[in-house]
């Protein structure tokens, strides 16, 4: 059976560019975070409470439907992203109970990014700054659901977000800079705790790293964590794959 790689870490860690070595590296299949074909996550898709006329049935799911729609096409029902925080999570739950039932006869390595934490995170703290604990037990729900397929948690670190997000933040574009810093700092959380600017972004981003890496010690899922703020993560894949091939041949 192929392993599940759930990346995850703070935009600007490079997440992505890990994913894509560890694709190389592995043969494997990577499903972006905006992939419409990924099997879990949602992008850009809506749940709707009455079947719609418009738009692609994804999804039958807690008593509604995920669609998705073409350019063009009227957009009825609301972004899972903007669900209310708990009928999102049960979503999303049910996504990764269909997926692991489908998953187990998989042969080649599935790569994920932001899945795991970054996703509930984002919409559970970032946007609607629910209590710490539902949004810890959404994702200890999910690892639970996902613990009989052994996946393998790489978190990359940033010990500098304070240095390293100015630097990722000028090299994006333009419409990019100001959509971030505007979802992060108009959110809830950002609200709530009077951040602004880019230095409430990052005052934000120091602290859900924090809280994302103190759960990540108490899921039930192997995991393994590498310093990138000197973007050396490749090295560090290196050894993790050799660690990887010692386990896969111990009976």
């Amino acid at each position: 059976m192929g392993r599940l790689w759930l990346i995850e870490g703070l935009p600007g860690s490079g997440k992505s560019t890990f994913a894509e070595m560890l694709q190389d590296k592995r043969n494997g299949k990577f499903y972006s975070e905006v992939d419409a074909s990924h099997p879990v996550d949602v992008h850009d898709v809506y749940w709707v409470e009455e079947k719609p006329s418009t738009g692609r049935i994804l999804d039958e799911i807690e008593g509604g439907w995920l669609v998705r729609y073409d350019d063009g096409e009227e957009r009825v029902g609301t972004d899972v992203y903007e669900l209310h925080f708990a009928l999102h999570a049960r979503i999303m739950c049910e996504r990764w109970r269909r997926y692991v039932q489908k998953v187990e006869g998989e042969e080649q390595d599935v790569i994920f990014e932001c899945a795991l934490l970054q996703n509930p995170f984002t919409i559970g703290m970032v946007a609607q700054d629910v209590p710490l604990g539902d949004m810890e037990a959404y994702v200890q729900e999910v690892a639970d659901i996902l613990k009989p397929i052994d996946p393998m948690v790489v978190y990359l670190v940033l010990n500098d977000v304070a240095r390293i997000f100015p630097i990722v933040y000028d090299e994006r574009p333009m419409e990019w800079q100001g959509g971030f810093v505007e979802y992060y700092t108009s959110g809830a959380y950002g609200v709530n705790h009077r951040r602004d600017g880019v230095a409430g972004t990052i005052e934000i981003l120091v602290e859900r790293q924090r809280r994302e890496l103190e759960l990540l010690e108490r899921l039930p899922l192997h995991h393994v964590q590498i310093q990138n703020d000197e973007r050396r993560s490749f090295e560090e894949l290196t050894n993790i794959l050799e660690e990887e091939s010692v386990r896969s041949c111990k009976p």
